[in-house]
């Protein structure tokens, strides 16, 4: 599996001697510009770092063929995202078939998300939780401030620096994922993709760029190869909210408002939508365990403050949805609670309130900058990752 953009390729980890703790370092980025500039402004920074030029032009087994097949999917559904890899290759002095970013392969996120309408938080306000479930080894570190000329302004996590794990926008839409169903991937134990499509990162990116609302992100998503098994969870400002789900080449939606019985949505990492359960018979254990915690903890009458939502987040597996088993790809590499209707992301870093929660607004301007955080390395209870019967 690839290393950290960060933390391998720039050695910024180590171990702490006594107590299984690791110090990593987390990043905001700042990126402005067109897609060309982006991506060319990346490529000569890392090329100046040869661990991290190194990661990131790995992909040279990725043919010419595949190389076209998949711009032309950026084309239609990510547009500029070509552009922006070829910026980075320019400036690398290396083809654009040559970009790790191309394959696309190796990512296998778990990851809890809960919306809530503004009827269910004690502020009135549209609210998103979510936390991300991942290898410390093989994680960005990053909130990315992105605007692209021409598109609308992000905020969000980075996947291989051009792809996003999750995000809020300039006009208020959030977008956040977990994996549904059991992963795709080329990899031996991952199931194999039911069609040629793209990764979750590369349409979270495009709904962040090319939508303003939940209508306009059901709207884009339809008819959009998506090759990975994913559970979308979008919310607007104005308190829609909607769950769309792929599931080996088939999807389907829950949309909530307003003027509907269901105030909340909510899913880990198993397909929820009756559409798509008979296709994905089995629940591992961890997933089923997340969600029935989350079903429990939105069942209690009143609203949900942000300290709510960020202890449910931090609480430890199984009674609660923080995990830190890193080494098994199942760690919390960060935490969030989004508000579409204040235009903040609320970020915590490694699953450890003494990381603190920094609060980022989309309106104001993001400095690059690092900082040190700590992970705890632990290791999971036997059974975690079985699969039990619906």
């Amino acid at each position: 599996m690839p290393a950290s953009l960060y933390s391998y390729t720039l050695e910024l980890s180590n171990d702490l001697e006594a107590n299984n703790m690791k110090t990593m370092q987390a990043h905001t980025m700042n990126l402005a510009g067109t897609s060309y500039e982006i991506g060319y402004g990346l490529g000569k920074m890392y090329a100046n770092i040869p661990p991290l030029r190194a990661l990131h032009t790995q992909g040279a087994a990725f043919g010419d063929e595949k190389i076209k097949e998949a711009a032309d999917l950026f084309d239609r559904w990510c547009p500029g995202l070509t552009n922006e890899l070829h910026g980075f290759a320019d400036a690398l002095e290396v083809p654009a078939k040559q970009i790790f970013f191309y394959s696309m392969t190796y990512l296998l996120p778990r990851c809890s998300q809960v919306a809530l309408l503004p009827s269910r938080t004690a502020d009135g306000k549209p609210l998103v939780a979510r936390n991300y479930e991942f290898s410390h080894e093989a994680e960005d570190f990053c909130l990315v401030k992105t605007a692209v000329k021409g598109k609308y302004a992000h905020l969000g996590t980075s996947v291989l620096s051009f792809g996003r794990d999750d995000g809020l926008n300039e006009h208020g839409l959030s977008v956040t994922q977990s994996s549904c169903g059991f992963p795709v991937g080329a990899l031996p134990y991952m199931r194999s993709p039911a069609l040629k499509g793209l990764q979750f990162w590369a349409v979270i990116r495009a709904l962040l760029e090319n939508c303003k609302d939940v209508s306009e992100a059901l709207a884009y998503l339809e008819g959009m190869p998506i090759a990975y098994n994913v559970n979308l969870l979008l919310m607007d400002k104005a308190g829609n909210a909607a769950l769309f789900e792929t599931l080996d080449g088939r999807s389907a939606f829950k949309r909530i408002g307003p003027d509907t019985a269901e105030q909340f949505l909510f899913a880990t990492n198993h397909a929820v939508l009756p559409e798509l359960i008979p296709n994905e018979p089995g629940v591992m254990v961890h997933s089923a365990k997340r969600y029935d915690y989350i079903q429990n903890r939105l069942a209690v009458k009143g609203g949900l403050t942000r300290t709510d939502l960020k202890e449910m987040l931090l609480s430890g597996y199984p009674d609660g949805l923080c995990c830190h088993y890193y080494e098994e790809y199942f760690g919390t590499t960060k935490s969030m609670v989004i508000s579409p209707a204040d235009g903040t992301v609320e970020l915590c870093w490694g699953g450890r309130e003494e990381n603190g929660w920094d609060t980022y607004d989309i309106s104001q301007p993001l400095q690059n900058g690092t900082r040190n955080i700590e992970i705890s390395l632990e290791k999971a209870a036997p059974g975690t990752y079985d699969y039990q019967r619906r």
